[in-house]
This record gives C-alpha cells, structure tokens and sequence, in this order.
C-alpha cells in the first residue's frame, strides 16, 4: 500500500511558523511525520548547532527507538547522513553512544551530540540534556489507544511539562506532539481543555492564545495493485480498515451517532478516567452523552470535587448497573459522538466488559 503523499519539509514548516509552545500533528499512520523531525533534527543541528530531546512513553518504546533510530538506508539518505565507522567510513557524519547521537561538519574530528532519546518518566537523566542550544522537544507516537494510555502511571501530560521546564531553564523550547488516529481524545487535548477535532477535518487549528497549535491531515492511501486491492478487501468495514483507508480514528467503525432523545430520564451519570458522562434512558435503549446535571449524583473513580452530589465509584455499585450492561450485551447503547464512545471504555472496562 502507498500512499497518495507524504509529510515533507513544506508540511513542517506550515505548521510550526505558527510559532506555538506546542505543536501537535496527527495523521493516519505511516506518513512520514517521524522521518521529518528526524532530518529536522539533524539538518538544524548542521546548519545551526541545535539540539533535540526525542520523547516516546515508555522504556520499551524508547529502547526500541534507540536500537533503529537512523538504522533505515533510505532514511540516512533523506537526510544526508552516514554512520562513521573507524574502519569501513571514516568519513561518516553520524554516530551513536548510547542514547545519544553526535554530528560532525566535514572531516573535522569534533563530534557534537545533537540527539538525546528519552522515556517520558526519565525527568532526573534529562539533566544531561540541561544545554541552552537545545530548542526542540519532540514527543513521537504520543497517542495511544486507550488501554495504553491506561498503563502509564502518573499524569502522562504534567511529565511531559516537567520535561519541558527542565529542558528550557531560560531559552525557549519548542514541542512537537507527533501522532497517529489511534484514539478520538487525548491526554493533551484533555488538559488544556481543546476539543477534538471531527476525523475527517483537515487544517490547523490554533488554541490559547496561539501557545497550542493543532495540524491534522487525512492521508488516505490507494491501491497501486491487485495486493494493495487485495488488502484493502481483508480489511474493509473493519476498525482497522475504516482507521487506514476511510481517515476513522481506530476502532471507531460504523459508529451511528444518536441524540439522546428529549425528555430522556437520567439513568446513572460516571466521572471516569478525567471525563464526566450522562446516561440517560428512552424506550428501552441508552443514550450517552457529556452534559452533566450539576443536581443529580455523578459516580466517580476518583472524586474531584466539583459537583454537589459526588459518590466513590467501588465493586459493590456494579450490580446498580445490571440492566446497563444488558443493553451493551443487545446493542441498545448509542452515542453522540466518536469521543463520547472512545471516553466510555474505562467505564466498560470497570464494569467487567
């Protein structure tokens, strides 16, 4: 499968001359937004002796980003490097200690490092990053399908914070939020309060005060042969399908987005996970939605104080919820959005679906 474009310099520079603290860009993935900040990172560094912290969220993922990072020969020769090798290229540009990767002009023997690689909860090792040239943050693959973002421990956005303050000291920084559609809502968007955008939206959008910049882009890939054609058929009316060619986020398929009927009694309303929801119940079906009733108790698995009417959300309550579980189980349950549906998975999660 190919696809129709590819992020390039061009895209980059669009988005960032809006000049935010944070820049976040999400497309379907494969699009070569990593590739760009990685040849951003290296060609800054060459022309203007700046440095980047590359984030992804966990361990894992980091080790991993270590072991490949510029390994890929068509990814060195986007963006004009060679691995220096005492024996086999001495000549090399590049090379690799670590976590960190080091530049060189010509065939000067000085080595400068321009890239460190992190975790997100590696705030203490960032200190060996402390260097006032360095000016971008870039935080790669920072979406997550819920179940992910579930396994980090801690508030995955003030880390990210820490880092940035501990990286800026007195000189500005830069961040660079890179993502795919793997989730509607993000940790991001949720704290400073910025609405997701609708999935087949393509643009920019800029938030408070222009410090939150938001680039998203629909890449649709094509079939270029029988294979690509042949894949497409495997995957067509699935998640993932509608996540690859249809610009969905993923695993929000065929999603019918109902109202709730006027009138509709509350049923039970939840605080989960961060977001509020409302329940309401209408001719055997159930209808969810986000405006809560300030005057009715709201559920929550951790209380915020902020309404009235706040209960501990424990494993006794469950069975209140029986005849709510019998409707997800006969497909009586409806949305009034792809947010509102991807919010209620933790919901689900802690009644045991």
């Amino acid at each position: 499968m190919t696809l129709k474009k590819h992020y390039g310099d061009e895209d980059g520079i669009r988005a960032l001359s809006y000049n935010g603290i944070i820049t976040s860009i999400i497309s379907n993935r494969n699009y070569g937004k990593t590739w760009t900040f990685k040849k951003r990172a290296f060609r800054r560094a060459i022309k203007k002796g700046k440095k980047t912290i590359w984030l992804r969220t966990f361990q894992k993922e980091k080790k991993e980003a270590i072991a490949t990072f510029f390994n890929s020969s068509d990814l060195q020769k986007y963006c004009g490097i060679s691995f220096y090798d005492k024996e086999g290229n001495p000549n090399g540009n590049l090379k690799q200690e670590g976590n960190t990767f080091y530049y060189r002009v010509g065939k000067m023997k000085k080595w400068n490092w321009f890239l460190k690689v992190f975790a997100l909860t590696d705030k203490e090792a960032l200190r060996s990053a402390d260097d006032v040239e360095v000016d971008t943050i870039v935080f790669d693959e920072y979406t997550k399908t819920i179940d992910r973002y579930n396994r980090f421990r801690g508030n995955m956005v003030e880390a990210f914070i820490d880092i940035l303050f501990s990286a800026k000291r007195e000189h500005e920084v830069r961040c660079i939020l890179l993502g795919n559609k793997e989730s509607v809502n993000n940790p991001f968007f949720s704290y400073f309060g910025i609405k997701p955008l609708p999935s087949t939206y393509e643009g920019i959008k800029v938030y408070r005060n222009g410090a939150f910049v938001v680039q998203q882009i629909n890449n649709v890939s094509e079939d270029k042969n029988e294979y690509d054609r042949k894949v497409r058929s495997l995957l067509e009316g699935t998640g993932y399908g509608g996540y690859i060619y249809s610009s969905q986020f993923k695993g929000m398929n065929n999603i019918k987005t109902r109202k709730t009927p006027a009138g509709a009694p509350v049923y039970c309303q939840v605080y989960v996970n961060g977001v509020p929801l409302k329940i309401s119940s209408y001719g055997g079906a159930y209808y969810v939605n986000s405006r809560i009733e300030n005057s009715k108790t709201i559920y929550c698995d951790v209380m915020p104080n902020r309404w009235a009417r706040e209960m501990q959300l424990v494993k006794r309550n469950r069975r209140e919820f029986l005849a709510f579980i019998n409707a997800i189980a006969g497909n009586l349950v409806y949305y009034d959005s792809e947010m509102t549906k991807e919010a209620m998975q933790p919901f689900m999660q802690w009644l045991g679906i």
